[in-house]
């Protein structure tokens, strides 16, 4: 089945380089955004712009409009729960998922989270079965089960990196940093990019994964070489012991997508 044309709902960090990959892929590609100023990027680099919202300002027929005639969608919208504990996350991807025009879609992406598994579970694969331990991951897992059919698939994504978004930009302001001892389980964007497009390409539903780059050094470890590469101070540990050992891996990336990290995380 030729799938040739994609939707890319939130076209942010993650969507906007994903969509311009697929467009030189020869991909059709249309993206949301919920900010007016992005529209013209978005047109300048080809892609369909859609400005859609699915809070209060909601408008069903733009939503619509956006799916008709899709063969693929992927949902890019992170929960925000943090930062505003009255988003009804569930809510929004239900929105979603009951619009005219989305049963007639053949295969739906859902980014998601490694956060739906508890910090204290230790050593994690496809087969763990998530015990989440936050607010945003209980809505996640929540939401996940909407889309759990055979003709989608679930992408967990573990912290997202790359050469604009650096834990350390956020470490530097911390008084300390928690957990020195627990590894890291981050992936960078070219990866995230790298394994959605395997999916696409390799017809890979009704799946779930864990996009973990397989490299897990502890954070004192890790962020003590990053500051070492980036030139900046050496952060503060906390003494405190802990027993946060979450550890993410996933071996179907590598069996059945056939896709070989091309990021350590540096």
């Amino acid at each position: 089945m030729n799938q040739n044309k994609i939707a890319i709902l939130g076209c942010g960090w993650l969507g906007l380089p994903l969509a311009k990959k697929l467009i030189s892929k020869n991909f059709i590609v249309r993206g949301s955004t919920t900010s007016k100023d992005k529209i013209s990027v978005l047109k300048n680099e080809n892609i369909e712009p859609f400005l859609i919202t699915l809070d209060k300002e909601f408008d069903e027929k733009k939503l619509i409009q956006f799916l008709k005639n899709i063969d693929i969608l992927i949902i890019n919208i992170p929960p925000k729960i943090r930062s505003n504990k009255s988003v009804d996350y569930y809510n929004k991807i239900e929105k979603i998922l009951l619009c005219n025009n989305c049963d007639k879609i053949n295969n739906i992406i859902f980014i998601s989270s490694t956060s739906v598994y508890g910090s204290k579970q230790g050593k994690i694969n496809s087969k763990t079965n998530p015990i989440p331990d936050t607010i945003n991951g209980i809505e996640i897992l929540k939401t996940e089960e909407l889309l759990k059919t055979k003709k989608n698939t679930i992408v967990r994504f573990g912290g997202l990196i790359g050469e604009d978004r650096n834990p350390l930009s956020y470490l530097l302001k911390k008084r300390e940093v928690l957990n020195p001892n627990a590894p890291i389980n981050y992936i960078h964007l070219e990866d995230c990019i790298g394994i959605i497009i395997s999916i696409i390409e390799k017809n890979m539903w009704g799946k779930t994964y864990l996009g973990v780059t397989p490299y897990h050094p502890t954070k004192k470890e890790y962020y003590d070489k990053l500051c070492k590469i980036r030139g900046v101070k050496n952060l503060i540990f906390s003494k405190e012991k802990t027993t946060t050992n979450k550890e993410i891996n996933d071996n179907k990336i590598n069996e059945e997508l056939k896709y070989s990290f091309k990021r350590k995380n540096l």
